[in-house]
Parts: structure tokens; sequence; C-alpha cells
């Protein structure tokens, strides 16, 4: 497993891709914690076994345990500590994805606008001109006891509570 160490208060997390990354992929990594904690103090250790604690992490480069460098776990200690922002390299991310599939001209761009919720609690008819006073509570809680009752056509599809949408 890979992390990345701020150098100045000795504070570490896991670095992006830990467990996938390759030592092509190291560069780029330390690119990214240096992005993750916006700092050039940081460097990588490894830890070869998950079951040790951080303690025995080793910096790639060096070979040197964390525990010799001067400001190892300082970070505990600190009334002014500042965590890194993965949510900062996360949101960066996504901009960056987002530039990619976001046409150029938005002026041709068609987006939908919302449309109203429909009061479900009507009756679905659509009253003519002829038509009758709308229905009071009592006949809405008719139509919805009506949907609540068992139906005895066969559907292909379970239908589990009470219907949504009332039947005319």
């Amino acid at each position: 497993m890979l992390f990345c160490v701020r150098l100045s208060d000795g504070y570490f997390f896991p670095a992006p891709k830990s467990q996938f990354a390759k030592k092509d992929d190291l560069k780029e990594t330390v690119d990214q914690s240096r992005y993750i904690c916006d700092d050039v103090g940081v460097d990588l250790y490894t830890l070869e076994d998950a079951s040790l604690e951080t303690e025995a992490m080793v910096a790639l480069e060096t070979r040197k345990p964390y525990t010799e460098l001067p400001t190892a776990f300082r970070y505990r200690e600190d009334a002014n500590f500042k965590a890194c922002s993965v949510k900062r390299y996360s949101r960066r991310g996504f901009e960056l994805r987002a530039r990619t599939v976001t046409p150029a001209n938005m002026a041709d761009a068609i987006i939908p606008l919302p449309t109203t919720k429909p009061d479900l609690g009507a009756v679905a008819e659509i009253p003519g001109p002829d038509a009758p006073e709308a229905p009071n509570a009592e006949a809405k809680g008719a139509v919805q006891h009506q949907s609540i009752e068992r139906s005895t056509e066969t559907r292909p599809v379970r239908v589990i509570g009470p219907a949504f949408f009332p039947e005319n």
C-alpha cells in the first residue's frame, strides 16, 4: 500500500489508487498527493504488509522508515492541524471529466425544463365544461378505498400495496 506523507508534520493518508499503482505511475501519484495536500513537501511511503501498523512504513525512494522522519506523527499534537482535502482532488477530477463531455457551443444545446408535478390526490378525470363540481373529500376517499381493494383481473406483474393511480 502506498501512503502520501506530508513532510512538514508527518500527516499521512492512502495515496490515490494506492493498491493498484505501478512503478510507472509513481510520479503521477506523487503529483496527485501534492495537489491533495496543496503542498510540495509530500513524499510517498509504502507499507509492504497490510497487517502491519503505519509505523512500519518506509520511504519509497530512500527506504528510510517513517519513524526516522523528524516530523513523524507530529500532526497528532498540532492544535492547528489541517487535513489534506481529498474532496478538492475528486472535485477537480469531476471538473476535468465534465470538460471532455460538455459541448463547446452550448448555444445549440437543448436543455429540458422541469414540468410541474401532477396532483395525485385528485381524481384522474379532467372535468369538461358541463361537468359537475370537483369531488369532495368523501368522493376522493371512496376512490382511494377502491384502489386498495383486490382486483380480480390477472396481471403479468405482481402488485404489492395499493395502486397509486386509481383506474376509472
